[in-house]
């Protein structure tokens, strides 16, 4: 400890110095580094807000940008769409009449060898390429048809000239006829057998994909004309409802990519023109450098185009892996705002829908080129922040410089006076409590000295009652310890850990000095790993909670195995660095000897019950059959109308019926009673009606009734909407016994009431009450016992299992059965049933 405390001793000059910087110069740093960084955070907090602005006229400006030029694409998409249906009706008028071709038109035409009827020049006022590609057999009939469509050459021609987006106009029928404006080399470009209605532009005007009948956009594809990259706006041609061909006029990408370019994006932004389907209809070179593509605005058709080309997947919006996430929201909505990241480029990007065609107009701009005069004002003030600190720097070392001087000064001045009380304080400690005061000039000081002088005094005061109360404690001890050694129990100090600390007695049967050489060692070496685990447990329970707990346990000992019985109590000391218990141990072996043999013994009655259960089962089962036989001959014999029976012996046949009904009763009730005790009675359990079960029970008893002239009254029909959870089947036969019994039991004319009310616990209670004998209270705890019958009056004919069965069995129904008697009045059984878990 001493070495300890030079080590961390410090000069007075040190400690004046420190407190110095403590009490002056730390606050003083504090605070300026405090408006530093008021500075440096007003400045990003007022950068943000200028940020958060900009951004919201940002995104509001695009927005707006957005939306204006979808609606200017919308808006010629739309012409060209009314055009289309405009030409699409102009066809379907020209099939109407058979126009003859003229001479030019006539003499321009022919036919290969492939079977195909084409164009083979343009005219000399420029008309329109044909194509019959031979895929169906070209006759008088398909020629006819070629005749009347070059009647619309005009009108063909006009539109290619008014409509400054339009590329090519066209008409394609079922049977694989082209025919298209302006003219170009069909022969050369097209197939021979090319099968026109299984190209994207005749078949997303068919009935499946356009049941509207109406003028729709198909997406980018490589055009077997030869015109590139193209989208087509494209519309049915029907003579009633069968499809004779498809019309469109055609639009290249490089027509939508300069609508694009045109765009006066601010922030040097960009747009994009997106299809349904996420595929990149146009977009400039900046969208292209961006998304690492090049735009495809022409094509090599040095090879015939065979099928339908649509555009590679890089260009399809959808599956760049920085737009995924921005799929859903371009599909749901059909304009919106979002911030998002493309080759590590933040984007603000705005869109919006050109309703006719689905189509995304899509605008985007950088964030650090829309924040790029923010990010350098920003620099700016960082800078000026650097330099404050910097000054800061310099006027601190200038600062400190002077205060030094000055604690060393200070220092120097109070350091003899304590030396003096320094010394005084060491002689105390040596035992010389009497002192002179020293001669100190600063007014603490001396004070400090003198009070020095008088705590000297009282310790050596203190000292001498110390020396008494130490004899006194030992004296006490010792008569603790003679307490201690008079018990017989183990008692026993451990502490958190499990390690025995002290062992104070132990049981008279156990040698003391054998338990004594275990302090030090851990309990858990006296235990097996179950125990020891359960005993760990016990102590930390007892740490957390200050309460004694108890733990039962078997020990090893010289003598044998031993039950013992473990009390843990928690010792509260102060500045002890270990947590302790005290541990009382008592043997408890003789009793748990008394407990195992009455353990025992249960086992055993039990084992009698299971084998009788057993039993009444096999037996009920062995005697059913030939119980069965009995009655079937002995009706046999009842209706033989052979050989009828005399009276006499019908009525002794009649005997045996009842009697044989009865035995079986019996014996189905012993069987059910022996699959309840042995668990083998399965029960199905399910919502049922309430009004559903008491019905069936009174169409059963309802006879027997009539019989016995016993009036039924039924209460219960405002309950019967109540469903109750239960087996149906034994439900009705617990209901069934409970009747029976009323009515056997009851009095001449006398009556049977039943109703049915909530119960607490969501319950209802079935009440049968009747107007019988009654039950002696001494009976009641009996009633529900096998085989026990009521000796009351007249004997009645019964098993005396049945309201054991049924307290069994609306047991299983986790229901139960109550029971009031008065002799001489009647009965009331209640029976509760849990209602169904929607009731």
């Amino acid at each position: 400890m001493g070495r300890d405390r030079e080590t961390t001793s410090i000069s007075l000059f040190q400690w004046i110095w420190r407190t110095y910087i403590k009490t002056s110069v730390v606050p003083l740093v504090l605070v300026e580094l405090v408006f530093i960084g008021i500075y440096f955070v007003t400045n990003e907090w007022s950068r943000g807000r200028q940020i958060v602005s900009m951004k919201n006229e940002v995104l509001n400006e695009m927005s707006i940008l957005a939306l204006q030029e979808a609606s200017l694409i919308e808006s010629q998409t739309r012409r060209v769409s009314m055009l289309t249906s405009l030409y699409s009706d102009s066809v379907s008028g020209a099939l109407q009449f058979r126009i003859p071709i003229s001479e030019e038109d006539g003499n321009r035409l022919t036919m290969n060898s492939n079977g195909a009827f084409y164009s083979k020049a343009d005219s000399s006022a420029g008309g329109a390429a044909i194509f019959y590609s031979g895929f169906q057999k070209v006759g008088n009939s398909e020629k006819s048809k070629v005749s009347s469509l070059l009647a619309l050459q005009p009108f063909m021609k006009s539109m290619i000239a008014r409509e400054p987006l339009a590329s090519a106009v066209y008409y394609n029928t079922f049977d694989s006829l082209n025919i298209i404006y302006p003219y170009f080399d069909v022969i050369s470009q097209y197939p021979p057998k090319m099968n026109i209605p299984s190209f994207n532009f005749y078949y997303e005007a068919d009935l499946e994909h356009n049941p509207k009948r109406e003028a729709v956009w198909t997406d980018a594809y490589l055009d077997p004309a030869g015109n590139g990259w193209l989208a087509s706006s494209i519309a049915p041609v029907y003579s009633g409802d069968v499809l004779e061909g498809v019309v469109g006029i055609d639009v290249t990408v490089e027509t939508f990519k300069n609508q694009v370019l045109e765009m006066d994006i601010p922030w040097d932004g960009l747009g994009l023109l997106v299809s349904k389907n996420g595929s990149i209809l146009a977009m400039p070179e900046q969208a292209e450098k961006l998304f690492g593509i090049t735009e495809l605005t022409s094509h090599n058709y040095q090879e015939t185009v065979m099928k339908d080309t649509f555009k590679p997947e890089e260009f399809n919006l959808f599956t760049h892996s920085d737009l995924k996430n921005l799929t859903t929201q371009l599909n749901t909505n059909k304009t919106g705002l979002t911030e998002v990241e493309i080759n590590n480029q933040k984007q603000i990007l705005a869109w919006s829908t050109i309703e006719n065609t689905d189509w995304k107009l899509i605008v985007m701009s950088s964030e650090d080129k829309i924040f790029a005069d923010t990010n350098r004002l920003k620099q700016e003030l960082v800078e000026i922040g650097i330099l404050m600190i910097l000054g800061l720097v310099f006027f601190y070392i200038i600062y400190f410089t002077v205060l030094y001087r000055r604690a060393k000064i200070m220092s120097e001045s109070m350091s003899k006076p304590l030396m003096d009380i320094n010394h005084m304080a060491i002689e105390i400690g040596k035992g010389k409590y009497e002192h002179e005061p020293p001669d100190i000039l600063v007014h603490e000081m001396r004070e400090t000295a003198n009070t020095l002088l008088e705590v000297g005094k009282k310790l050596g005061i203190s000292n001498k009652a110390l020396i008494e109360a130490r004899d006194a404690l030992e004296s006490r001890e010792a008569d603790m310890s003679a307490m201690i050694q008079s018990i017989d129990d183990i008692i026993a100090e451990i502490d958190e850990y499990g390690v025995i600390k002290k062992i104070w007695t132990v049981d008279k049967k156990f040698n003391i000095d054998i338990a004594r050489s275990l302090e030090g060692s851990k309990i858990s070496n006296l235990f097996d790993p179950g125990t020891a685990k359960s005993f760990f447990d016990t102590l930390q329970e007892v740490l957390e909670t200050g309460q004694t707990m108890e733990l039962e346990y078997a020990l090893e000992t010289s003598i044998g195995t031993r039950w013992m019985i473990m009390n843990l109590t928690l010792i509260h000391k102060k500045n002890e660095p270990n947590r302790k218990v005290c541990m009382i141990s008592r043997d408890i072996t003789d009793r748990k000897q008394i407990e195992e043999s009455i353990v025992s013994s249960k086992e055993i009655a039990e084992k009698a019950n299971k084998a009788k259960s057993e039993f009444l089962s096999n037996m009920s089962h062995e005697l059913r059959t030939p119980m069965n036989a009995i009655l079937g001959f002995a009706q046999l014999l009842e209706y033989d109308t052979s050989e009828p029976l005399t009276v006499s012996q019908q009525e002794n046949v009649h005997e045996i019926i009842k009697a044989g009904k009865h035995l079986l009763e019996l014996i189905s009730e012993i069987l059910d009673l022996s699959r309840i005790e042995s668990g083998k009675l399965a029960i199905k359990i399910e919502s049922v009606r309430l009004g559903d079960i008491l019905e069936e029970c009174f169409s059963w008893v309802q006879p027997i009734c009539g019989l016995s002239g016993i009036r039924l009254h039924n209460n219960a029909l405002p309950m019967y909407e109540e469903s109750i959870y239960c087996d149906p089947m034994r439900i009705k036969q617990v209901v069934l016994n409970l009747l029976s019994n009323a009515i056997k039991y009851n009095k001449p004319n006398g009556s049977v009431t039943i109703h049915a009310v909530h119960a607490a616990e969501n319950q209802l209670e079935i009440v049968i009450a009747d107007t019988g004998v009654g039950i002696r209270s001494e009976d009641l705890v009996k009633i529900f016992e096998p085989f026990h019958r009521i000796l009351q009056g007249t004997q009645v004919e019964g098993t005396g299992i049945g309201l054991t069965v049924s307290r069994k069995l609306l047991g299983m129904m986790d229901g139960e059965i109550q029971v009031t008697s008065t002799v001489g009045e009647g009965s009331v059984f209640k029976i509760l049933i849990p209602l169904s878990p929607s009731a």
